[in-house]
This record gives C-alpha cells, structure tokens and sequence, in this order.
C-alpha cells in the first residue's frame, strides 16, 4: 500500500469519525495493513495529519486551477474560483464533519500564533495559490497579488466558519472581485 492510499483513507476516517480519533493504528486497521507499516511510512500522527493537509491543499490547488482554467477574464477567473471554493468546502465531508463536531481543530489551523513553528493554514493556501498566479492576474490583483490572494482566502475561510449568510455565494464572489481587482 502506498502512502497517497494511507493518506485517503485517513481523510475518509475523518468523514466519518473526526480528526480527533485519528491515528495511524486506527489508518493502518481500515487500510488493511500492519500497523508498523503505517507508523514506518508516517513515523507519528502529527506526520500523517501534515501529509493528509498536503493532500488536501494540492487538491484544493488543482480545483483551484480548473475552475478558472478557460476564462479569459481575470474578474471572472476571480469570481469561479470563490465561488467554486465556497461550493467545495460545503462538499468535502471530513472539513463539514470536523466544523460540526470539532470547530476548535479547524479554528487552529486557521489561526497564527506567534511562537508556534509553523505557519497558519491561510498562509498554506495562499502560499499554493500563488505558485500558479498568472501574469494578468499579477497586473490587476491589488493591492498587491499575494495581499489580494490572501483577502481571497480569508473571506472564503470566514464563509466556512460562518456559513448562514444573507448573501449568495455569486454576491459574495462579486464583493470580492471589487476589492481585489483594479
């Protein structure tokens, strides 16, 4: 069994179960394997939680990249990829069973404390996103691209934390492209 395969079954264990009960015995049980088997590709939960953030962010990028893939428009490339962003963390199962159940382990990742190590699951994101900022979008992203992206991020991230609004996704994907775009 390969790491990737370890590393879905684990987000599937957090569908069902929540990311407090994970661990690598309970990852190496539902994917069939020995148990130091898991814990010789991982080495320890904290690796194996890193690896399924890693498995999820690249998923969230290639989405990312698709949404927007054909328009030629940057406003509209803009508007897709928040209102696609919106609409995926509604869908993945493990993000909505741990906002129901566990919202302090999201509210964690989310936030940035000063001597923690690392950095914040925001700046994760839009570390990703950046890497695939095109040169239009580079032109016209203000105040500056990586400060626009990270607008982007935190007022999906704050519709996710806060999900009831008198807004639509496309409203708020419209106030978005108002603020970022010039």
């Amino acid at each position: 069994m390969d790491r990737d395969r370890m590393v879905e079954v684990g987000v599937a264990l957090v569908s069902r179960f929540g990311a407090k009960a994970l661990s690598l015995t309970s990852v190496a049980r539902h994917a069939g394997v020995a148990r130091a088997t898991a814990y010789r590709m991982f080495g320890g939960r904290e690796a194996l939680v890193s690896a399924i953030v890693s498995h999820e962010r690249e998923r969230l990028r290639v989405e990312l990249t698709g949404w927007a893939a054909d328009e030629p428009d940057v406003a509209e490339r803009v508007r897709k990829r928040v209102i696609g962003s919106l609409g995926y963390i509604r869908d993945h199962q493990a993000l909505q069973y741990v906002l129901r159940n566990e919202p302090e382990e999201v509210v964690r990742s989310l936030v940035t404390v000063e001597g923690a190590g690392g950095p914040s699951l925001i700046d994760l994101i839009v570390d990703s996103a950046m890497e695939d900022i095109t040169d239009d979008e580079t032109a016209v992203i203000h105040p500056n691209p990586r400060a626009g992206i990270e607008y982007m991020v935190r007022t999906v991230y704050s519709c996710m934390l806060v999900p009831s609004s008198s807004m639509s996704d496309e409203e708020i994907a419209d106030m978005v492209v108002r603020a970022v775009i010039r």
